[in-house]
C-alpha cells in the first residue's frame, strides 16, 4: 500500500504538530511556572522582601 504524496504531507503535518504539542508538555509539565491562572503561589510571610533592587555590575 502506498501513499498519495498528499497523504504524506498530511500525516508529517500531524505527526509534527503532535511531537510539538509533547515537546511542550515535556518541558512544561512539573515546572515551577506551571501554574493555573489563578493559582499564583503565595510568598511565606517569614520570607524578608527585597527592601532595595540590586543594582551591582550595571552601567548607565
Amino acid at each position: 500500500m502506498s501513499l498519495a504524496p498528499d497523504q504524506i504531507v498530511t500525516l508529517t503535518e500531524i505527526l509534527v504538530t503532535l511531537m510539538g504539542i509533547g515537546v511542550i508538555w515535556a518541558v512544561y509539565h512539573g515546572s515551577e511556572r506551571a501554574e493555573l491562572p489563578g493559582e499564583a503561589t503565595i510568598p511565606d510571610p517569614h520570607e524578608v522582601d527585597d527592601a532595595k533592587p540590586d543594582t551591582r555590575g550595571r552601567t548607565l
